[in-house]
């Protein structure tokens, strides 16, 4: 597969590489993520491409969107450029799932309310789908809300939300009626974080980011925070996620990651072992592939297609390139590689330690045995 960019999209990744460049800092690469210094970082970058007009480009026009007929890749190839220079971002589901659903399916109120504020940058929804026993399975979730009235009461525990200490809103996953089958009975709502009965409890992860259990004690949801139709909120779970199944940040990023690698190599006189060279060569093949799965999603989605799995081959090259990476990183960087931020001694700013831990990260959205199992039902009819 090969990517030929029109002479106008051209023009455009080079804009955003020269735009990236120039509001470059290091801090962007050795924060901590969850750090007060970094969400700052954050904010600053998306009020910059809110400034430029490419923070909602995907959106449609009346929505805060754009207007050129190439703007679907233009913020395709935008999003690859913020993997690769790992542009901060103060959270983007809003921006990528939840406003694109809203625009989708949500009541002309519902939109009114969230969509100006997710498009200046101003709301951070979290997704609470998630729970302790319905991982990647999420038919399976038992969270329940019941009528009462003129309001859902919702109880249960949703588990694994990131940016929930900090998020404004949720996009809620919740049994509506146990009595359907379990694909049919899930509905989605608009949650506000501070509505009474929501109790949120950090969750400290293997590579240092923080993720939250949130609790839902008696909470009272009024009708029109229902987003979408009643029992079918599974389906709307699977067409929202679709809105930004291409990936395309990740592999951009970790290209960048292994040039930072190979650079240190060549500094330090590593480099001139055969052997190295063809291991960090063969995880930058292994990341052009990816990232060739990744357009591919892009331009079925262009076309109006849904990803199946395709989308799971993506994940599948993240899960299976996070290990392989921690052991060039070892051969490289030697004792080095575990010592953590701030460490005097740490390489790249500590940021060695942290790829470390995050190689053992190839568990999200089901492991790799699942995705396979996918790959091979959908896309090799077994």
């Amino acid at each position: 597969m090969l990517i030929d960019f029109s002479p106008a999209l051209d023009a455009f990744r080079q804009e955003v590489s020269s735009v990236f460049n120039a509001a470059f800092r290091p801090e962007w690469c050795s924060l901590d993520l969850e750090s007060p210094g970094y969400l700052a970082l954050g904010r600053q970058m998306d009020q910059l491409l809110i400034q430029r007009g490419w923070y909602s480009l995907h959106w449609p026009v009346e929505y805060g969107g754009g207007s050129d007929p190439e703007d679907f890749l233009r913020h395709a190839a935008l999003r690859e450029l913020e993997g690769y220079y790992r542009v901060p971002t103060f959270g983007g589901h809003g921006r990528y799932i939840v406003g694109p659903a809203l625009i989708h399916f949500g009541t002309d109120e519902q939109k009114a309310r969230y969509l100006p504020p997710i498009a200046r940058g101003e709301t951070v929804i979290c997704l609470g789908f998630t729970e302790p026993n319905a991982g990647s399975d999420l038919a399976a979730m038992e969270a329940k809300a019941v009528l009462d009235g003129d309001h859902y009461v919702v109880n249960g525990s949703k588990l694994y939300i990131t940016y929930g200490h900090y998020a404004t809103s949720m996009l809620l996953a919740v049994r509506t009626d146990p009595s359907k089958p379990r694909h049919k009975g899930i509905s989605l709502f608009l949650v506000d974080m501070d509505t009474p009965g929501i109790k949120i409890s950090p969750l400290h992860c293997l590579t240092g980011h923080r993720v939250n259990e949130v609790s839902f004690e008696d909470v009272r949801l009024p009708r029109g925070t229902l987003l979408g139709n009643l029992n079918q909120g599974f389906y709307h779970m699977a067409t929202a996620l679709n809105f930004e199944r291409s990936g395309l940040d990740l592999p951009a990023k970790y290209m960048g990651h292994l040039e930072d690698v190979a650079e240190h190599a060549r500094r330090t006189g590593k480099w001139s072992d055969s052997g190295l060279r063809e291991r960090i060569g063969r995880l930058a093949a292994q990341l052009e592939a990816w990232r060739m799965i990744c357009w591919r999603v892009v331009l079925l989605q262009q076309r109006g297609e849904v990803p199946s799995w395709e989308a799971s081959l993506a994940q599948f090259y993240r899960k299976d390139f996070n290990p392989q990476f921690g052991r060039v990183l070892l051969e490289v960087f030697g004792p080095q590689a575990i010592l953590e931020r701030g460490d005097p001694e740490a390489v790249l700013g500590g940021r060695v330690e942290w790829y470390l831990r995050e190689g053992f990260n190839n568990h999200g959205q089901g492991g790799r045995f699942v995705t396979r199992n996918v790959i091979a039902r959908r896309g090799l009819g077994l």
